[in-house]
């Protein structure tokens, strides 16, 4: 967490900031329709969170390069073509993470190799029955917002 100083009107201000940087999220998406997601254990709201793969950026890697990354540790795919949806601010009221939306087609199944600390099970996923589960439980923001990208292009039935 940051202080980040601003004038307006001239009267200055602070806020906190949390400085994350770049994230890429991709949707995995299956030739029957489903999705590949990742059930995993998320110790800041202390429960197992429905997600598609996604992870930061790194230093000296594109957001593409680290969609195809995150979608080979977390769920055990490469992907022949990788679509663009949106770059999108995840939190600017206060945090600077820029999300960078991919959608993964013509996957191939490799072996999944997480992260330490990653304590996650890939899973199939029908999208649509996730989108409606929002209200009976608590769903993943970038997930929803990953799907209705997919769906708003046209890639989900």
């Amino acid at each position: 967490m940051l202080k980040r100083r601003f004038e307006f009107g001239g009267t200055v201000f602070e806020k906190d900031v949390v400085a994350f940087g770049e994230a890429a999220i991709v949707v995995p998406l299956l030739e029957s329709g489903k999705v590949v997601m990742v059930r995993q254990w998320r110790p800041a709201v202390k429960a197992w969170v429905l997600e598609v793969p996604a992870g930061r950026v790194e230093q000296g890697e594109n957001p593409e390069r680290a969609a195809r990354r995150e979608l080979e540790e977390e769920v055990g795919y490469a992907s022949g073509e990788l679509v663009k949806l949106a770059t999108a601010y995840a939190t600017p009221g206060y945090s600077d993470e820029v999300m960078h939306f991919f959608a993964a087609l013509e996957l191939e199944k490799r072996r999944a190799h997480p992260e330490a600390g990653e304590i996650l099970k890939a899973v199939e996923v029908d999208p649509n029955a996730y989108l409606a589960s929002a209200g009976r439980e608590v769903l993943d923001l970038k997930t929803v917002a990953a799907l209705a990208l997919c769906k708003a292009r046209g890639l989900l039935r």
